[in-house]
């Protein structure tokens, strides 16, 4: 009988040398990184761990990677980087964990518990994605599940600085310094002995590290010159006219077409009203708030409705590649979001049940994507700044679910 080959889960030494030699030159030529490393050098190097990380910037991957040094470690990454042939090369030699984002995906639960029981070292973001405003987003509770089930200490890296260096949003180069550290937050015997709820506590108390708060007090200047570009591609409502898809930036600035309510973005990261007669929220995360609160009111009333004709973007022809394959209109109908139109040449009508989903993943003005067990649906809306609103639609759902259920536990 043929024996079966070991399975490889161990970073390839060589590949993660060179990427972490790259990540490190990278981090320290444009951001300056200080890392905090004690509390990990200390860890029992016997055993293998979970480390968690609060997802503020694309750039994360390099600045966790200088941290680690030279302790490999298995990234859990999501699935769409392995449609990148080169990209999905690199990942392999690094045993990357490649994940569905927001899907029940067995697979790669299953591997991040075989290499925590082999003595590796598994590094996720549990909120799923980069926070499109720099304060923590919503984390799912069910992460504390996994870390049970891996029998293994938690750690946490808290990033100052990364979100004003990189935010998602900005479509100008910035410079910040970036500082990281590394902690304890579970053992592996508070993990087993504490509740979900209480284990799911700590996790958020020592990820919610604030780059406003901390600019707040070190008041560091941006250096970029058109800082505010981009902002509106995720700041759509006008908080003085209250008109939708108005705002537009420029230099530093973003402006309502319709009203002229101008907002400066100053050079540490705040908003600033402009001239006399202006409305507008101290920072980014409460104007983004404020935009998902009148989408809730709007769906409790029952007057939300939104609409998009899209591109559908799908790996149904080819697993690691992304093609468009249809056209049509997707629509919220007050129950479910449901795609009209073509895939693969074919008329379809593609419902999404959105008791299963809690969050689109998403690039600004550019795309996003709705969690479907039976493949990838990417779609591209004909108006691409309409991408936040849908974005903002699932959030506000999940939210007014979740307040649903607090108001149940409280009256009973």
């Amino acid at each position: 009988m043929k024996k079966r080959r070991k399975e490889k889960l161990r970073p390839n030494f060589f590949a993660w040398t060179i990427y972490r030699t790259y990540a490190i030159l990278r981090m320290k030529r444009r951001n300056k990184v200080k890392y905090d490393r004690t509390e990990f050098k200390n860890r029992n190097k016997k055993e293998g761990c979970v480390i968690l990380y609060n997802h503020c910037c694309m750039s994360d991957h390099f600045i966790n990677t200088g941290l680690f040094g030279s302790t490999r470690v298995n990234y859990v990454l999501t699935k769409r980087f392995t449609f990148f042939a080169p990209i999905r090369a690199v990942l392999k030699t690094v045993r990357a964990i490649s994940r569905d984002q927001f899907k029940n995906d067995t697979s790669s639960i299953l591997k991040m518990k075989r290499v925590v029981e082999a003595g590796g070292i598994i590094c996720i973001a549990p909120a799923g994605q980069v926070s499109i405003h720099g304060d923590q987003p919503y984390i799912n509770p069910i992460i504390v599940k996994l870390l049970k089930m891996c029998k293994a200490d938690v750690y946490t890296i808290q990033t100052n600085g990364s979100y004003l260096a990189y935010p998602k949003w900005a479509t100008a180069k910035r410079k910040y310094p970036i500082s990281s550290k590394i902690k304890m937050t579970l053992t592996k015997e508070e993990l087993k002995s504490l509740s979900i709820d209480e284990c799911y506590e700590k996790i958020l108390s020592d990820l919610n590290v604030l780059d406003r708060e901390y600019q707040k007090e070190k008041m560091i200047p941006i250096k970029c010159e058109d800082r505010a570009l981009g902002l509106e591609n995720i700041l759509y409502i006008c908080p003085k006219c209250g008109k939708k898809y108005t705002t537009y930036t420029k230099g530093n600035e973003i402006i309502c077409s319709n009203c002229n309510n101008t907002i400066h973005y100053n050079k540490y990261g705040f908003l600033e009203g402009v001239g006399d007669d202006y409305v507008l929220f101290q920072d980014e995360a409460l104007w983004y708030n404020y935009q998902k609160r009148y989408i809730m009111n709007e769906l409790k009333n029952g007057n939300y409705s939104l609409k998009s004709t899209v591109d559908l973007y799908s790996n149904s022809i080819n697993e690691y590649k992304l093609e468009c394959v249809g056209h049509g209109i997707l629509e919220y109908d007050g129950e479910k979001l449901v795609y009209t139109g073509t895939m693969n040449e074919k008329e379809i009508v593609k419902e999404f049940n959105l008791n299963t989903i809690y969050q689109l993943p998403f690039a600004p003005a550019t795309r996003f994507n709705i969690p479907d067990e039976e493949g990838m649906f990417e779609f591209v809306p004909e108006n691409k700044r309409v991408v936040i609103e849908w974005v903002q639609l699932v959030d506000a759902l999940n939210s007014i679910k979740i307040e649903e259920q607090e108001n149940g536990c409280s009256n009973n």
